[in-house]
């Protein structure tokens, strides 16, 4: 019953069918044309001076017989020719229909090996290993083009799962510091039977303080996690102002450690859940702050560039290490961000700081540009 369902079956079936019916047709035209032909020619047999008889051309000398005689003779002889035809014919019908099953199978086999690549693959592919590629060869036809759509599919669930698991990752990394610190805090003031008011006090700040850290993390969580599921709504909003609100809100901290911030806004307007994607913004301009050196400058900016919206934070730190551009959850968050709003998040690294960039789709197609928009400012 499986062997009956599987598709090389049926299009050997197919392609037993159409040879089968092509030369069962044309055996049985055959047939039909001789029968005709037999039955419709009255000269086939003719008696030439009683002791001669022509037959298909050819004369020869029999007996001297009745004219009658031979027509009786013709019949029989036509029926004989049409028996042994049919008989032949019927053969033929048996062996075609085995040669067509058999050419049909080995066409079939032929046209699925692709397939059964595709299958190979798709079966060793485990979620913890998505490096394997079906990378099929031959010519550019249907089959090739669904192995590649199926490799591009591939990368992009490679590049998924590798996101989440350094998203995971960050994300234990970075609550596992705050709750380090509020339980070590509140152990050595318990240990200590001596402990005033003042301390415990102290310790108390410092619950409150780590514990104001976990709930923007556990918040910001949050807004990555309905962005990803389709569950928050997109609205649209004006970058440009979104940088300026950012550039006010943390200009007298960035004072403070004295650090100049610089905004350049351009008026642009996409669709985006606005809690996650000012979230974001503020994780990128908090690394910033956090990494630039005194009496150093913060640029921050907002524009189109080859039909993507961007946003993006340039510092004068130390930049981060080549190939590592998403360490900590801060910037795990802002990539999760980029990517459910069907952008990227990319990082330049340079000697003397870094930028990084948010890309959203505008009116763009493709990839974003891979290039600093902030380069020549």
């Amino acid at each position: 019953m499986k062997f009956g369902r599987s598709i090389r079956f049926r299009l050997s079936a197919m392609y037993s069918a159409v040879v089968f019916g092509l030369g069962g047709l044309i055996l049985g035209l055959l047939y039909l044309g001789i029968r005709w032909q037999l039955a419709h020619d009255t000269h086939t047999i003719q008696v030439v001076r009683g002791a001669l008889v022509s037959w298909g051309g050819r004369t020869m000398i029999v007996p001297q017989i009745e004219e009658a005689q031979v027509r009786s003779l013709e019949n029989l002889f036509n029926q004989v020719v049409i028996d042994r035809m049919a008989d032949l014919t019927l053969i033929a019908f048996g062996f075609l229909f085995l040669l067509s099953m058999f050419v049909g199978w080995i066409l079939a086999g032929r046209a699925l090996a692709p397939i059964a690549r595709i299958t190979e693959v798709a079966e060793e592919i485990q979620a913890s290993d998505l490096s394997r590629r079906i990378a099929l060869q031959g010519p550019d036809d249907e089959l090739k083009r669904l192995a590649g759509t199926f490799d591009r599919m591939l990368a992009r669930l490679e590049q998924a799962f590798s996101s989440q698991r350094r998203f995971l990752a960050d994300t234990s990394h970075d609550l596992r510091t705050p709750l380090a610190a509020i339980r070590s805090n509140v152990e050595v003031s318990l240990a200590d039977n001596d402990t005033d008011g003042a301390e415990w006090r102290a310790t108390g700040e410092i619950v409150a303080r780590n514990a104001e850290r976990m709930s923007n993390m556990i918040d910001g969580l949050l807004a990555t996690a309905r962005l990803q599921n389709r569950q928050a709504a997109q609205v649209e909003i004006d970058l440009g102002r979104m940088v300026a609100e950012a550039a006010d809100d943390v200009r007298a901290s960035a004072a403070e450690h004295h650090v100049e911030l610089k905004a350049t806004t351009a008026s642009v307007t996409v669709n985006a859940e606005p809690v996650a994607l000012r979230r974001a913004f503020d994780n990128l301009l908090d690394n910033a702050l956090k990494a630039s050196p005194a009496d150093s400058t913060v640029l921050l900016a907002s524009g189109l560039k080859e039909g993507w919206a961007f946003l993006a934070v340039a510092d004068e730190g130390p930049g981060f290490e080549p190939g590592e551009p998403g360490n900590g959850l801060g910037l795990s968050i802002v990539r999760q961000v980029a990517e459910g709003h069907g952008g990227e998040f990319h990082v330049h690294a340079g000697p003397s700081g870094s930028t990084c960039v948010v890309w959203i789709p505008y009116r763009g197609e493709g990839q974003p540009p891979a290039d600093d928009p902030l380069a020549s400012i």
